[in-house]
């Protein structure tokens, strides 16, 4: 019965594929203890790995290639796509620290793995299992897959192994060291915390402070009806306001000292209606008039406190016509990429209020001090003319839409393939980029197109997930599958020893890296934690120190190091397959 069902998966593969990617997500939502999981990327290899070596093992003719090569293609460009604008943007800026922090971090990782696979005993196909495992960066699968195919033409393969096997010990590799490269980490991150006796959420409110920021416990203004921000309508009957100009009322009626979009308690003026007349564009130097309504929007708590003073309040038809607008703005205008919020909204942005900033899909604290580059995304709402005239200053709108530019992203990978088939010799070796490191360069450059040249190549944020989270756990289906057969032999021949070199692995190039940016660079504690998480391409420690330190302050530093960090990791991945 058995040996009947395993004929007929074998003659339909798809089928284990996809039961692979069901038992892997669901395997990957299990929680072990109070928060920690697997995650879907680790469960779906190890599924697939147990599937592959009972129904095919014996069978060496499964040919999956194809499919591997085109989720990861899929995987790798939106990769690139996603951390492009960061990754150009990082290297042309003033975040020379940032930059420091990704390069140092990411060339001992690369020592420290030669090292430790020669020490260890491992061959190329454990070491790019290892690197991939234990700094958690999967694309290193792919390019070293990738790599190990040109040792059949190429490097000589040691005696006893083949191709196959090796491929199957990149698997293995991985997921042996894939779990201390997650969980170990956090837990070592903690550590070093407790060693150097840092205060995290003291250091963070340092940082905010730096950038005239404080966070509260009450972030979430949705539930709280006092921070709405509302339109209201006062009748103009002030003697002392009668003659002022807009700008002139606006900063002395302001509560705090509120003159920007991202305060709390800024209120602006955003219509007036004088007799009949309704004025839309309202110019700071334009004066009041008494008997003017005037048509106020901001925090319901901010008008009632500072702004009664004006006259009565009055329920004005213009209100009821008014149409508000919530819009994500991609910042693009190259004049304003690298200024602090105070630089870009005291100038522009009347009438509009920030709600968040987000870069590479994580929220970033808002403050006056806070810089903003093109390719961050700038969340705004306000009167619908305010924020249109917003637009035409900072950038593209990114309104919703289903729609994925297809023609990009196949111009893109067919580009991306042709750059990784070329080929150089160093020193009789032959080094390429493999699909995978071709493809995440050309990945690169058209999403930091993209972030320059707004009207073409959008791909929606939910497509990005289909790519990346979906095309690579296919790919990794694809991989634990034709390792199955092989995996339990390379478990046995070397799985104690890949297990003691991923702690090592894990451990050395961020404990040095934390050693070389608190006593060289002098970075703030809480952000060289996040720039760590970033180089590592860990984002679950990255989430787990902003937990520790109550704050969102460690995305600032995870950003740009998470950018080239996936780039030069995953072509790590293809350069160590050489090096061992």
């Amino acid at each position: 019965m058995i040996n009947t069902l395993f004929v007929f998966l074998r003659a339909n593969p798809s089928i284990v594929l996809f039961a692979s990617l069901a038992g892997g997500y669901a395997l990957g939502k299990v929680k072990f203890g109070k928060s920690f999981s697997l995650g879907s990327t680790t469960s779906v290899l190890l599924v697939a790995i147990i599937l592959g070596s009972f129904i095919f093992r014996g069978h060496d003719n499964l040919d999956l290639g194809l499919i591997k090569t085109v989720f990861f293609g899929l995987f790798i460009f939106a990769i690139g796509y996603k951390v492009g604008p960061d990754f150009i943007g990082g290297l042309k800026r003033g975040g020379a620290k940032y930059v420091a922090v990704a390069v140092f971090f990411c060339v001992v990782a690369l020592i420290s793995a030669v090292i430790l696979a020669k020490a260890f005993g491992l061959d190329a196909g454990y070491a790019g299992g290892l690197m991939g495992g234990a700094l958690t960066q999967s694309a290193i699968i792919g390019t070293a897959d990738g790599a190990l195919a040109h040792l059949a033409t190429g490097k000589t393969v040691s005696i006893g192994s083949s191709v196959l096997n090796l491929k199957s010990e990149v698997a293995v590799a991985y997921a042996v060291t894939y779990i201390f490269g997650t969980a170990g980490l956090i837990i070592l991150l903690k550590v070093i915390g407790k060693l150097w006796k840092i205060n995290l959420p003291a250091e963070a409110k340092k940082a905010l402070a730096e950038m005239g920021s404080v966070e509260t416990a009450d972030t979430v203004e949705s539930f709280y009806w006092s921070n709405l921000i509302v339109p209201r309508a006062y009748q103009l009957e002030n003697p002392d306001v009668i003659g002022k100009t807009v700008k002139e009322v606006e900063e002395s009626y302001q509560k705090d000292g509120a003159t920007d979009a991202y305060h709390d308690a800024y209120v602006s003026i955003v219509k007036i209606k004088r007799g009949d007349q309704v004025i839309d564009n309202i110019a700071g130097d334009m004066k009041l008039e008494k008997g003017d309504v005037i048509i106020l929007t901001g925090r319901r708590s901010s008008i009632y406190t500072s702004w009664k003073g004006l006259g009565p309040e009055v329920d004005d038809s213009v209100i009821s016509a008014m149409i508000g607008e919530i819009l994500p703005i991609c910042l693009t205008n190259k004049e304003l990429d690298g200024k602090t919020f105070d630089q870009i909204f005291t100038d522009y942005g009347h009438g509009c209020y920030v709600t968040g900033v987000a870069r590479q899909g994580h929220d970033l604290p808002l403050g006056p001090n806070l810089k903003i580059y093109r390719g961050d995304i700038i969340k705004v709402m306000g009167d619908h003319s305010d924020v249109e005239e917003l637009v035409k200053v900072i950038g593209y709108p990114e309104r919703k839409t289903n729609v994925t530019d297809l023609v990009m992203v196949g111009i893109g990978i067919v580009l991306g393939i042709l750059i990784g088939l070329v080929a150089i010799k160093v020193g009789g070796v032959s080094i390429t980029l493999g699909v995978g490191g071709g493809v995440l360069v050309s990945g690169l450059f058209f999403g930091w197109l993209r972030s320059v040249k707004p009207t073409f190549g959008f791909i929606p944020t939910p497509t990005i997930w289909v790519f990346t989270d979906l095309g690579l756990n296919f790919f990794i289906a694809c991989v634990g599958i034709a390792a199955g057969p092989r995996a339990l032999d390379a478990l046995k021949t070397a799985g104690v020893s890949i297990f003691f070199a991923g702690i090592c692995l894990t451990s050395i190039p961020h404990i040095l890296t934390w050693i070389f940016g608190r006593y060289l660079l002098k970075l703030n504690p809480v952000l060289l934690l996040g720039a760590m998480t970033g180089a590592g391409t860990c984002t679950a420690a990255m989430n787990s120190v902003k937990e520790d330190s109550q704050s969102a302050v460690p995305v600032i530093g995870y950003t740009v190091p998470y950018a080239i960090g996936n780039v030069l990791l995953t072509v790590w991945g293809a350069l160590i397959v050489s090096l061992v």
